[in-house]
C-alpha cells in the first residue's frame, strides 16, 4: 500500500508540476523548510535590509512559525490542502530556498535565471545523510532515482567550511562550483553577545534552573524512535553521583514524539520542543551528545562536550557515521552512564581540540553569513 501510495502522490507531482509551469516566472521567493533556524536567521536579515520581495514560506506543520512570522510573509503549512499551491509556487519561483529533502522538488523544472538553493538545517555532519546514507542504498531502484530528482533541483548548497562542501557533494551529488561558501545563517547568533545574554536569561528564567552546573542530554534522531523513546542513560545512577552539584537538562529531537514518562525531580529538567536548542547552549556547561551536529555550534562557545555513543556499531551499520568520526570528535566518547559520570567527574577536557574544531568547521561562518545570503538573494532576484 505504501508504494501505491508513492506512486500516486508521484504521479500527482509530475502532473501538477507540468501544469503549474504554463504559468510565467515572477519575481519572488519561496522557502520550503522543515526547520526553524536557518529561514529564521535569513528571513529577519531580509526584513533589516528592506530586500522584502513577494515572498511565501511552506512549513512543515510539527514547526513552530513564531519566529518567522514577520508582517512581509505568507505563512503556509505544508500540508496535503496546500499541495497545489505549492507546485504553483515552487514552479513560477524566481528563487526556491530549502533546508531539508522535500520530494516536491522532483516535480519542479527550474526556467531561465531560477535557481534553487538548498541552506539545510545544520552546518556540519557526524553521520552520513543523502546519497552517502547507507539506507538510502538499500532503497529500490524507483526510490534512488526519485533521490536524484531532487538532489538535481539544488543550483546551490550554502556551507560554512570546506568539510561540509565535500560532504555535500557526495551527499547530494553536486559539484564543487554548486557550493557557496557564505558560511551558515544560523550561527550568527553565537557571534552576537547581546543575543547569547539574552538567551541565557531567558533560559535561566523560563525553566527554573539552579544555580549549579548545568549538563545537556541532547541525542539525535533515530529512526525507531520516530514513536517513542527511550533515554537510555541510567538516570538514577547520575543524580546520585552528580545531583549534589549538576542539573541535567534533556532536549529530545523535535522529530520525536516523545512519551517518556515525565521525572519530578530537581535534578533532570525538561526542555520541550518549543524551547529553541540555540537558547540552552549558552547555559550549560558540558554538552552530553552523540552523532548530532549540534558540536559544530557549541565548540563556538568554547566549552567541553561528551559523545554518548551507546549503540555506535549499530548506528553505523545502519545509518552510516562520517569517515573518522572518532578522530573528527572534539570530545571524549562513552558507551555507558557509569563511563559518562566518570569522565565529567574527571573534568579533563581538552579545549584546545575543541576550538580548532570550531575553526575548522564554522571557516566561513564569522556572524555575517545571513548577510551575504540575502545580499546572494537580491542578485538572483535581479538577474
Amino acid at each position: 500500500m505504501k508504494k501505491i501510495a508513492i506512486y500516486i502522490y508521484m504521479l500527482a507531482v509530475k502532473v501538477i508540476g507540468c501544469l503549474t509551469r504554463l504559468f510565467p516566472v515572477q519575481q519572488k521567493v519561496v522557502f520550503l523548510i522543515s526547520f526553524e533556524e536557518n529561514p529564521a536567521a535569513i528571513l529577519k536579515q531580509m526584513e533589516h535590509d528592506k530586500v522584502i520581495p513577494n515572498t511565501v514560506v511552506f512549513y512543515d506543520p510539527r514547526l513552530n512559525v513564531t519566529k518567522i512570522s514577520l508582517d512581509f510573509l505568507k505563512l503556509k503549512p505544508k500540508n496535503l490542502a496546500q499541495f497545489i499551491p505549492l507546485m504553483f509556487h515552487l514552479n513560477t519561483a524566481k528563487v526556491i530556498v530549502t533546508d531539508n529533502y522535500f520530494v516536491e522538488l522532483a516535480g519542479v523544472k527550474l526556467r531561465q535565471g531560477a535557481s534553487c538553493i538548498q541552506i539545510w538545517h545544520a552546518n556540519g555532519a557526524l553521520k552520513k545523510f543523502g546519497w552517502e546514507d547507507k539506507a538510502a542504498q538499500q532503497r529500490t531502484a524507483a526510490d534512488k532515482k526519485r533521490f536524484q530528482a531532487v538532489y538535481k533541483r539544488f543550483t546551490n548548497v550554502v556551507v560554512g567550511s570546506d568539510e561540509m562542501a565535500t560532504i555535500f557533494q557526495k551527499s547530494f551529488l553536486q559539484d564543487e562550483a554548486q557550493m557557496l561558501k557564505i558560511g551558515v545563517p544560523r550561527t550568527d547568533y553565537f557571534f552576537d553577545e547581546a543575543k547569547l545574554q539574552a538567551s541565557t536569561d531567558w533560559t535561566l528564567n523560563s525553566l527554573k534552573l539552579s544555580n549549579k552546573k548545568k549538563l545537556l542530554y541532547a541525542p539525535t534522531f533515530r529512526d525507531d524512535e520516530l514513536h517513542s523513546t527511550s533515554l537510555h542513560l541510567n538516570i538514577a545512577e547520575m543524580k546520585q553521583a552528580l545531583g549534589d552539584g549538576y542539573q541535567l537538562i534533556l532536549k529530545l529531537h523535535p522529530s520525536i514524539n516523545n512519551d517518556l514518562e515525565k521525572l519530578e525531580d530537581d535534578f533532570i529538567v525538561y526542555a520541550n520542543k518549543e524551547t529553541p536548542i540555540e537558547t540552552l547552549l549558552p547555559v550549560v556547561d558540558i554538552l552530553i551528545t552523540d552523532y548530532s551536529s549540534i558540536p559544530f555550534e557549541f565548540a563556538l562557545l568554547e566549552k567541553p562536550m561528551i559523545f554518548y555513543t551507546y549503540d555506535l556499531q549499530e548506528y553505523n551499520k545502519a545509518r552510516g557515521l562520517s569517515d573518522d568520526y572518532l578522530e573528527t570528535i572534539p570530545g571524549p566518547h562513552v558507551f555507558t552512564t557509569t563511563e559518562l559520570i566518570e569522565e565529567i567527574k574527571k573534568a579533563s577536557f581538552d579545549l584546545e581540540k575543541v576550538r580548532q574544531f570550531a575553526v575548522k568547521w564554522n571557516k566561513y561562518s564569522d556572524g555575517h553569513s545571513s548577510a551575504r545570503f540575502v545580499s546572494l538573494l537580491k542578485e538572483r532576484l535581479e538577474k
